[in-house]
Formats: structure tokens, sequence, C-alpha cells
């Protein structure tokens, strides 16, 4: 294996999901899926993280893991919060420190274990009247705390918090009020070293729009937050109305590296809506999409920004698509 702009821009960017619909597998079975596929799949350097809910990351164990075909090297897990919907600020509080408290367990039970695993990352669900009330302040009143007491209490060892926003509704001021409330928390906070992020669903019952989708990547690489996408994202390259990894991870990137000035708006749409392949040229040392390139050092620090991950349900199909189109 060689290293080259392939790697750069897509390694380590899919966060197996095969316990949610709609392949719905097993805890067993998809833990299976995973490790099989570490040693048999096409391109095994896209696989980042399994993504599970805090109840079944619970169950988790190195004797576990081996019985599914795991070899001793180490997981890595995305934890999927306890579902809060309260208006109250405490009360959503009160959810996330239960979890959180519940990982820490678990980090310090696995971390000597004879099968290394580690939970890096957290994704919640903003509750959605905080995010209908418009108001910045108001999402502010709930993820600051959440946040703060995560730097402590996990010792920065959970590198990532996610919060998820919807393309529904009022979904542009909804965003604009998280990653305003968001920067305020970094602004307030500058001696925890986290920076948070926000989830978008890019996929399923509801499928934004080139424009819906270039604003959440202009909000977040604008404001140096961490981006997550979920659903969705099969193709390497959009298709339809199905928007290709290739096309998202290179967006990103693209528009962290030139900012906002060289790659703004049209420029991310345009490159989301590309479904010819043979307009991304993966070179051994840069990435090209049309008039614009990135060396692989500069994707690595567009990376490093963003912290973009997608989570899919599975792993067969963007690894085989991924072969399809950029053999």
């Amino acid at each position: 294996m060689t290293y080259d702009s392939k790697i750069a821009l897509l390694g380590s960017t899919i966060d197996y999901a095969g316990t949610f619909p709609p392949a719905a597998l097993s805890l067993e079975k998809a833990v299976f899926r995973a490790a099989r596929w570490r040693k048999e799949g096409k391109h095994p350097w896209l696989m980042s993280k399994m993504v599970l809910p805090v109840a079944d990351i619970k169950k988790l164990s190195a004797s576990f893991l081996y019985d599914q075909s795991a070899d001793g090297a180490p997981w890595l897990f995305a934890a999927l919060g306890t579902p809060c919907q309260s208006e109250l600020p405490h009360e959503f509080y009160k959810t996330v420190e239960w979890d959180l408290r519940e990982l820490r367990r678990c980090r310090e039970k696995w971390f000597y274990s004879s099968c290394r695993q580690d939970v890096i990352s957290y994704e919640t669900k903003l509750p959605s009247a905080i995010l209908a009330s418009q108001s910045h302040t108001k999402i502010y009143d709930f993820v600051s705390p959440v946040l703060e007491r995560a730097g402590h209490l996990t010792s920065n060892e959970l590198r990532d918090i996610f919060f998820e926003v919807s393309f529904e509704g009022e979904w542009k001021t909804s965003i604009e009020n998280t990653a305003r409330a968001l920067v305020d928390w970094l602004d307030d906070n500058e001696d925890l070293d986290m920076i948070p992020g926000i989830k978008f669903r890019t996929g399923g019952a509801f499928i934004p729009s080139e424009a819906q989708l270039a604003e959440a990547i202009s909000q977040v690489t604008r404001h140096g937050l961490r981006f997550k996408a979920t659903q969705g994202l099969h193709h390497a390259v959009t298709h339809g109305k199905d928007f290709g990894f290739v096309n998202l991870f290179a967006s990103l990137c693209l528009a962290q590296g030139y900012g906002a000035d060289q790659f703004g708006s049209d420029q991310i749409q345009a490159c989301l809506k590309e479904s010819e392949s043979r307009n991304f040229q993966f070179k051994k040392e840069s990435f090209h999409w049309r008039d614009f390139s990135m060396t692989n050092e500069e994707i690595e620090a567009a990376r490093r920004s963003h912290g973009a991950t997608f989570g899919s349900c599975s792993l067969d199909e963007p690894d085989e698509d991924l072969l399809k189109e950029f053999p």
C-alpha cells in the first residue's frame, strides 16, 4: 500500500454504523462484519470508527471482540448519546453527564485490555424546540455546560462532541445559531483542548439540497468547527440526489484550504453536484478538482481543522463504488 492523495482525502472517513437501519444488524454481526472487512476490504483504510449507542458500547469487552474475529488491533468507537428532547438545560445536561460517566468507566476498563478500545467522539441531538427558538443564547445555554463538563470529566480524551442539527424547517437559522453558540463557547473556554462540531443528515427521509449542504460546509469551515455527516453517501461520486463521499470531502477540504473568498458557496455547490468522476484526479502528491488542487500536506492540514467523517451502515457499498469510480 502506497500513501497517495486518495488516502490523504478519504482515509479514516467512514464511521461504521451497521447496527442502525437499514442494515440493522445485531451487535455481534456488526462487529464481526467490521472485523472481517478490516482484513478483507478493498480499501480497509476507509474505516475510522464504529458508531454505537452508549448502551451497546457498555457491552463491549476484549473477549467479545475476539469472539467476533478481532485480531488484537485497536478499535475506535463513536458513541451515540441517549436521546433527550427536554427543553430544560439541566435535563439535557444530566442525560449527557450520565453518558459521559459511563463512557469514562468503559475507557478505564479497556485501557490495558488485551484488545485496546477507545471512545473518541460523542454525538447527541439538540432538542427540536431549542433549535426552533431561533436563539443562539438558548443553544449556548444547552451546549456550554455539557462541553465544559466533558472537557473536565474526560480529561480531554474525548476529542469530539457533535450536536445534530436538522435541515428541515428553519434550517439556515438553526445552523447559524448553533455555529455561533459553539464559537462563543470556544472563545470562553480556550483552556479546554476540545473543538465541538455539528452533525448533519445527508440522506434518509429528507435529503438536503446542494445549497443546504453547502451552507453547512461553509459554516463549519468558516468557524473552525468539526463536521459529521450521516446517512446516504454510499456512492463515491454524486448520482442524482445522492451525494458522493468524494464530493463531500473534496468540498470540505477545498473550502477549508482555500477559504470563503476563493471557494465559497457557489464553488462548494458545484463540487457537491459534480457527477463526472474524471473531473476528480487523485495523484500521488496532490488532489485535483477542475481548476482547484491541494497537496497531500494541505489536505491533512484541512482535515485537522474540520475533522470530518461520515456514518454509514454499509462498508461494502462505499468500498466497492470507490474501486469502480477510481480503480
